[in-house]
């Protein structure tokens, strides 16, 4: 394979409605040219089609019309594979799942991730005022750069190596318990600031932080604890809280070398302690975790920190002992139990 190259549209600001998004190539104006971020299949198996997802800037669009240019060999060939390889393992359960290629599965989020961003560069800040610019500004996109060459390991083989983790993202999968009412079936959350992301589809939990593997080794202590049981939305919710803060008490800048070669890219992740004395993920207060899990779970201050410097947990009981929430139960008449 010959002339192996990335796609440079971050570093060279290269973003068109008539431009693929992962390789570069002009694109028509035909289906075959848009890319969903959200695929079509997982819109319609949980009837998203029409319903709203809140942008970075607090305005909504129908996961429909979240689309982005895509040419016709990239959509139909290698993100094609990828879905088709994803969606037949979430129909099987989430040990199915966990059973997927893991760079395969990092691609398939990232895509989503990467996609929203990329969306929202074409899409105006201020609707009434066009002249106030767009929600992600091409400059925004130049901290996204190693994500983006990341990403293009969908279409071209890329080798990466000396990682703290098999991947260079920090992936765990968990198996939920499915509300009844099928609108509370899904949930999307991101931080665009920590590159970290929170996937509730079903009886499926994604959790995922694109940070060259740091969180792999500590986390799966951690998260390894409660991939055995079958988790409560709620409990799916105070973990990914717990993710997205550990990513935003990250203590390093990741730094990759990148090498082309007609074979292939080598992808080469630095050590990510480095030569620093400084812990890689400082501690949080208290104060920090009740914003976090208030930002989670929808609820008051008074609900996660039901005792000043204590907070709530729907994981355990008092005892230590894993609780198995009902989930039958209304969330709101769930009571905490602090830990």
């Amino acid at each position: 394979m010959a002339n192996i190259k990335l796609y440079d549209a971050v570093r060279n600001h290269d973003f068109a409605e008539n431009t693929c998004f992962l390789c570069g190539a002009r694109t028509g104006d035909d289906d075959d040219s848009k890319e969903h971020v959200f695929p079509k299949w997982l819109l319609h198996h949980f009837g998203l089609w029409n319903k709203r997802l809140t942008l970075i800037n607090g305005t909504e669009i129908p996961y429909r019309m979240l689309v982005i240019p895509c040419c016709t060999q990239c959509n139909n060939t290698h993100l094609s594979q990828i879905e088709n390889t994803i969606r037949t393992a979430f129909l099987a359960g989430a040990s199915a799942l966990r059973g997927v290629d893991r760079e395969v599965l990092m691609l398939w989020i990232l895509k989503i991730f990467f996609g929203l961003l990329y969306r929202e560069i074409f899409l105006p800040m201020e609707r009434r005022d066009p002249a106030a610019g767009s929600i992600v500004t091409t400059e925004d996109m130049e901290q996204y750069q190693l994500l983006h060459y990341i990403l293009q390991a969908s279409r071209i083989p890329i080798r990466f190596s000396q990682l703290e983790s098999d991947i260079p993202a920090s992936l765990f999968i968990f198996e939920l318990k499915e509300p009844a009412n099928p609108n509370l079936r899904f949930d999307y959350k991101d931080d665009v600031a920590v590159n970290t992301l929170y996937l509730r589809m079903g009886k499926v939990g994604i959790l995922a932080a694109f940070d060259m593997g740091a969180q792999t080794f500590e986390g799966s202590h951690f998260f390894s604890k409660y991939q055995n049981h079958q988790l409560h939305p709620l409990q799916f919710e105070e973990l990914g809280a717990n993710l997205f803060m550990k990513a935003k008490k990250f203590n390093r800048i990741p730094k990759a070398m990148i090498a082309e070669s007609p074979s292939g890219i080598d992808f080469q992740v630095a050590p990510i302690a480095g030569l620093s004395t400084r812990p890689v993920f400082e501690k949080w207060s208290s104060e920090e975790m009740a914003e976090m899990l208030m930002f989670f779970l929808g609820y008051l201050r008074e609900a996660v920190m039901p005792v000043e410097d204590r907070l709530a947990s729907w994981l355990h009981r008092e005892d230590g002992s894993f609780w198995h929430m009902d989930i039958n139960v209304p969330p709101w008449s769930i009571t905490s139990e602090a830990s």
